[in-house]
């Protein structure tokens, strides 16, 4: 027996003595903190992919894109500065410099430079989204290992110019509009806002009577749908091909204007055999493409205003 409690001593020494020594075999490290930045102080972001780079520019009233200055989508750029703000490094991946495998390699990379000033405040290369779904491969500047990020984050950076661009193409407040002029197929009408009438005693009375030009009611349910549809409209996206620009010099297929002290248009053209379309309007000097839904919901109420028919396919008229 006592020589069976022997054995098993130092067996569990032998134990001991292993895993001692393949601890101390292992590769111990320390992962990166960067520091945090203010992002207050940053205003110029830089996104280089390839051979092109797209810069971001802070100004007085917004973010701006490239030379051309095109407003950015703040929703993007907070995106990037949330990102740029606190960088968390959750584990090293690979000190083997394996670019391709991470889409870290020239091609596929996105690597980012924020600025303050002059000062360049934080730098970093952002390669593909983990299986996770959870975290982004990224490298940091000056260092060749290739380490997980928290959060997934690429597509906040591989984005292009017209990615970045702020869609916002009209914008009103529905209950400052005291006129609207309409014109389609041919047909076109005017409505105007009544100021409220003092004498009710009711809610109504702070409540404007809309009617037509020509005094008649008028359908309140298509022209609020109409005004709400036109209080935050974004397009799909800009165009600047040579056929967008012929298209605009003719008559447009709806014309929609609304006047609240301003005079605010909305024209849209007809493509061929397309069902989005084009659009010009006093909110932005660019040409647009205004997706295929939005585009039925304004042509809806637009039609049933002006008491457009509408033949469907089943060939039955619908008002």
């Amino acid at each position: 027996m006592k020589k069976e409690y022997i054995i098993l001593i130092a067996l569990i020494i032998g134990l001991g003595a292993y895993l001692g020594l393949k601890k101390g075999d292992r590769i111990h490290y320390e992962l990166p903190v960067p520091p945090a930045v203010d992002i207050e102080q940053i205003d110029r972001i830089e996104l280089t992919k390839a051979q092109r780079t797209i810069t971001l520019n802070k100004s007085e009233t917004g973010w701006t894109l490239t030379d051309q200055k095109f407003p950015a989508d703040q929703t993007a750029v907070d995106n990037i500065l949330d990102i740029v703000k606190e960088l968390k490094l959750s584990a090293l991946v690979s000190e083997a410099g394996d670019l391709i495998r991470y889409e870290l390699d020239p091609p596929n990379a996105v690597t980012l430079s924020a600025f303050a000033g002059e000062d360049e405040k934080r730098v970093f290369t952002i390669g593909k989204t983990a299986p996770s779904f959870n975290h982004t491969y990224v490298m940091l500047d000056g260092d060749k290992r290739i380490y997980q990020a928290d959060k997934s984050f690429r597509n906040h950076f591989d984005a292009s110019v017209q990615d970045l661009r702020d869609k916002l193409i009209f914008e009103v407040k529905a209950d400052t509009i005291k006129k609207i002029t309409l014109a389609k197929d041919g047909k076109s009408a005017v409505f105007i806002k009544s100021p409220p009438d003092a004498d009710k005693k009711t809610d109504d009375a702070k409540a404007s009577d809309w009617q037509s030009a020509e005094g008649s009611s008028i359908d309140k349910a298509a022209l609020d749908n109409l005004l709400s549809s036109l209080s935050h409209l974004e397009c799909s996206e800009f165009l600047t091909d040579p056929a967008a620009e012929a298209l605009i010099k003719d008559a447009p297929s709806c014309k929609i204007t609304l006047e609240n002290g301003q005079i605010l248009n909305l024209d849209l053209f007809q493509q061929n055999g397309k069902a989005d379309m084009v659009g010009t309007t006093s909110y932005t000097p660019y040409i647009f493409s205004l997706a295929a839904y939005k585009v039925d919901d304004i042509l809806s109420y637009v039609d049933k205003l002006l008491g457009i028919e509408k033949i469907e396919e089943t060939g039955s008229k619908v008002k």
